[in-house]
């Protein structure tokens, strides 16, 4: 079997995959589910801990961490949402994950580098990544 996943099965996988990000992303305190902020710069900024960094650094990287660089472009958002899940440790980097969900193309990438940029971070690969696709 040469490791690449039969087209038929993208589809599901695709849902399946976007379940456990949805998942990961709304999992936390049991508590109400608090109003969802905009995307927009308006909207409040986590503080900056050293788990939200590692967050961002996880988000940034999830290319190259998750494998996803190495398996065909069909195959990669499957991948990365399913690596996401365990490697998003905080409240405030699931709910950045949410409040990026939206945007597109150059604006997501944007605001990716941006928080990255915001955290201490030096670069992001996402962000790189996503300026040569839509999402």
């Amino acid at each position: 079997m040469d490791g690449r996943i039969p087209n038929v099965q993208i589809p599901v996988m695709k849902r399946i995959a976007w379940l456990v990000l949805a998942a990961a992303c709304q999992s936390g305190s049991g508590s109400a589910p608090t109003p969802r902020p905009q995307a927009t710069s308006e909207a409040p900024r986590a503080f900056v801990t050293d788990g939200y960094r590692k967050d961002i650094e996880a988000l940034c990287n999830v290319m190259h961490e998750s494998g996803a660089d190495a398996q065909p472009p069909d195959a990669r958002q499957a991948i990365i949402a399913m690596w996401l899940g365990p490697h998003i440790t905080t409240q405030e980097g699931h709910d950045y994950l949410i409040r990026i969900q939206p945007l597109q193309g150059e604006a997501k990438a944007a605001e990716l580098e941006g928080e990255a940029h915001r955290v201490g971070l030096a670069g992001c690969p996402l962000a790189a990544e996503w300026r040569g696709g839509s999402h």
